[in-house]
């Protein structure tokens, strides 16, 4: 009886892959002592595993376990952003928001065009080609259409990299092009948009891979979709539930309601840069250009001060982010100092191990 219950409290404790070889070999367990048996199921159970382990880069490949992690990457994003990340995203989604309403409307009132999207001008390229909408020279549009790719393609060349890098990607060499682009078209009085259209599409691909998508500054079509489905989701929340959420869901809800505020923000501010945009027209013609080269200099200048002030920590957080990129594609830690990170006591470290 003795031998019995002891038996039955290791089963217990194993995982399922223990269990499975204990059931198999019950024979030798009344014939063996306890000791021995016990250092034979811990074997087989790192042999077992070492044998089913596969590293964490080949289980994304599983398109179940990438929809959950990226569910619940989301929520932590909304639940638990630091503080420099909520005021980073907020003020230069907002200022950069402006200073795109801006740009296009100045644009507006000198060519009748928008140049801080594409879709009016790619419709207008047909229209014009079949001599609907006047003036019939549809090589203008396509050309807007040219320098807002050709402006999203030397951003490629700068930044590297998705996702909010404050400190590693060269976001201030973005921002001093973005305003040297719109600075050579006003020191030209404005005598083509092709080059708003180029200054637009580098803000346009830095903002979207800061923000992997979410944050658009120089086209509200985005903004105003995630507004509508954001405050969508949480209305049907609460009429499915009725006021009565759990925990999971108000996670959710959270989520929802702080991607609305912000949406709301970037879509006024957007509105605001444009009224500001047609008001310094009217007062100070092409000189209205400054406003939004100002203010994409001075997000420039704001980020090298950033980086000056918290280089150690951006260091830190390059090490960590390198360690842990080798660790979950199977190649190991072949640095000195990625092994003292992986090595320390903070939660990064300990889930890097």
């Amino acid at each position: 009886a003795f031998w019995l219950t002891k038996i039955k409290l290791l089963l217990r404790k194993r995982q399922d892959t223990v269990a499975r070889a204990t059931c198999s070999r019950l024979p030798l367990l009344f014939t063996l002592p306890h000791a021995m048996v016990q250092q034979q199921l811990i074997e087989e159970s790192e042999e077992s595993s070492e044998e089913e382990s596969v590293t964490f880069a080949e289980a994304l490949q599983n398109s179940a376990i990438r929809h959950v992690l990226l569910d619940q990457l989301q929520i932590s994003d909304a639940l638990n952003p630091s503080v420099r990340e909520q005021i980073g995203i907020h003020f230069v989604g907002i200022v950069l928001s402006i200073a795109a309403g801006a740009c296009n409307a100045i644009a507006f009132a000198k060519f009748k065009y928008y140049v801080s999207h594409v879709s009016g001008s790619a419709t207008g390229i047909g229209l014009r080609y079949m001599k609907i909408q006047e003036p019939y020279d549809w090589m203008e549009p396509a050309f807007l259409v040219g320098y807002f790719i050709a402006g999203s393609l030397l951003c490629g060349l700068i930044v590297h990299s998705n996702g909010m890098k404050l400190g590693q990607a060269r976001y201030e060499v973005v921002l001093f092009l973005v305003s040297a682009l719109e600075m050579v078209c006003w020191a030209r009085k404005i005598q083509n948009p092709a080059w708003l259209a180029a200054a637009m599409g580098v803000q346009n691909a830095m903002i979207t891979s800061w923000s992997t998508a979410v944050v658009r500054t120089t086209h509200m079509t985005g903004t105003a979709t995630d507004l509508g489905s954001s405050l969508g989701r949480i209305i049907m929340r609460f009429l499915r539930l009725k006021c009565s959420l759990e925990e999971e869901d108000w996670n959710h809800h959270v989520a929802d309601r702080k991607k609305l505020v912000l949406m709301i923000c970037l879509l006024l501010s957007f509105i605001a840069g444009g009224y500001i945009g047609a008001a310094a027209w009217k007062a100070y013609d092409i000189h209205s250009l400054l406003i939004p080269a100002g203010l994409t200099f001075t997000l420039g200048v704001v980020h090298i001060i950033y980086c000056i002030l918290n280089r150690e920590e951006v260091e830190e957080e390059k090490v960590e982010e390198e360690a842990f990129r080798r660790q979950i594609s199977g190649k190991g830690i072949d640095d000195e100092e990625q092994q003292e990170v992986a090595e320390g006591n903070t939660a990064a470290a300990q889930f890097i191990r």
